[in-house]
């Protein structure tokens, strides 16, 4: 059952003298060239604060605060890893230190034809093994599967992002991750708290820094 008109109408006012409207949100991402995905992340960002404002206004403690918590970092992850994922594979795809972090070693099997094959069959044997012969090459994995912290490592030493940055960023993406039932029973409110305001803080110099740095990028 819904609020009636005018607690929605005091709940929106409440939430409005303290939160940017949506077209603020959605410019914070101008650096962003995927107007799509810019909007998207404007939308995660107000609603973020939108709910965060909602909880503090009803003092939120306890369980609800935990869950407050919960929502703040997971959401704010989210959108750091959005936006370096997107400067990375989209706006940097071609860029070395980009493409090796889609690439790992491995071994492939060389093809040989069946009658040299059966020259070389008694050497492809030891101990009583088949050995199957190949060569040293490189395998390429999908981007998506690219873990959060080399996604950060790499920003910083592109210089996209400062290295202090870059640890509270992976620091963030690591606590998205364990977050669950007994990690939270572990780990202090006053942790928790703290780790959640700094996710939200941390938004001002991930922004002034991708900013500058796209400023002074040269195609």
């Amino acid at each position: 059952m819904a609020f009636d008109a005018e607690i929605q109408k005091t709940i929106n006012a409440y939430v409005s003298a303290h939160v940017a409207d949506e077209a603020w949100h959605t410019a914070y991402f101008d650096f962003i060239g995927d107007a799509t995905l810019a909007q998207r992340l404007g939308e995660e960002f107000i609603s973020t604060r939108y709910i965060y404002k909602i909880l503090e206004g009803l003092e939120a403690d306890d369980w609800m605060l935990r869950s407050q918590i919960r929502l703040q970092v997971m959401s704010y992850a989210s959108i750091y890893e959005a936006v370096l994922h997107y400067l990375l594979f989209d706006f940097l795809g071609t860029e070395p230190r980009v493409v090796a972090l889609t690439e790992f070693p491995t071994k492939k099997q060389i093809s040989i034809p069946p009658a040299s094959l059966a020259l070389l069959e008694k050497y492809l044997e030891h101990d009583g093994k088949k050995i199957i012969p190949t060569y040293e090459a490189v395998g390429r994995t999908d981007d998506t599967k690219v873990r959060f912290d080399k996604k950060a490592e790499c920003a910083a030493a592109l210089g996209m992002i400062e290295p202090w940055l870059k640890d509270e960023l992976i620091e963030f993406y690591e606590a998205r991750n364990a977050i669950h039932i007994h990690a939270e029973i572990r780990k202090s409110l006053k942790y928790q708290l703290d780790l959640s305001k700094r996710a939200y803080l941390r938004m001002q110099p991930f922004k002034a820094q991708l900013s500058a740095w796209r400023s002074a990028y040269v195609v």
